[in-house]
């Protein structure tokens, strides 16, 4: 059980440190050092190697199709204004208002996670970075790896994100803080469960 947690976390480590580090590249390239972020420990497994690429490119799947919502830009913009680490915990309100922890939700926060910490760069807080990927990762590690667990770990995610749609949203009083909630995701739900099921047949 031990070794599971601490595979689950090391992929969830790995994303989370993945995408804040690609999203401040874009921004800083020509023209700023970037801020000083910790690196993910190294995944062995083969496997494991191949879906946390797997979610690294769904994750900017989702991350395209929300920067192309004037108001989810607007939201993370809002953050941004904040300027303090505070603005990590709105995010975590926005994305989990109602409690429900679920594969769709927890890929949209590792993303925005990424986009907020570029938009303070851009603003010139870099400092900040480093405090919002802290607690972003301390916040994975008490409140989501459990449940990832519950539900079978990271490979589970496949098939649930494969036909995920921000509508998976509506009910919620996410609705108040966002429109952009109904925004419909179009995956290559194919090629997702395609790589689920050969992964599958890989580990028998």
């Amino acid at each position: 059980m031990a070794c599971e947690a601490s595979q689950d976390y090391q992929i969830g480590e790995a994303l989370l440190i993945g995408v804040v580090r690609q999203e401040v590249m874009e921004v800083t390239e020509g023209n700023a050092a970037p801020p000083a972020l910790p690196e993910a420990k190294p995944i062995s497994n083969s496997q494991d190697q191949i879906l946390v690429q797997r979610l690294a490119n769904t994750i900017k799947e989702i991350g395209d199709k929300l920067d192309q919502n004037p108001a989810f830009n607007d939201m993370i913009d809002g953050l941004v204004k904040v300027a303090d680490k505070s603005s990590f915990w709105k995010l975590v309100e926005k994305v989990f208002t109602d409690g429900q922890i679920k594969w769709g939700r927890i890929i949209v926060l590792f993303y925005s996670v990424g986009k907020l910490s570029a938009k303070m760069v851009v603003a010139r807080l870099p400092r900040i970075v480093s405090d919002i990927l802290s607690l972003s990762l301390d916040y994975f590690k008490r409140n989501l790896l459990q449940w990832i667990r519950t539900v079978g770990g990271w490979m589970n995610s496949i098939p649930a994100l494969a036909c995920f749609s921000v509508d998976q949203f509506s009910g919620s009083s996410m609705r108040k803080y966002s429109p952009y909630v109904g925004v419909v995701f179009a995956f290559t739900g194919g090629l997702l469960l395609g790589g689920f099921i050969v992964s599958r047949f890989q580990k028998t």
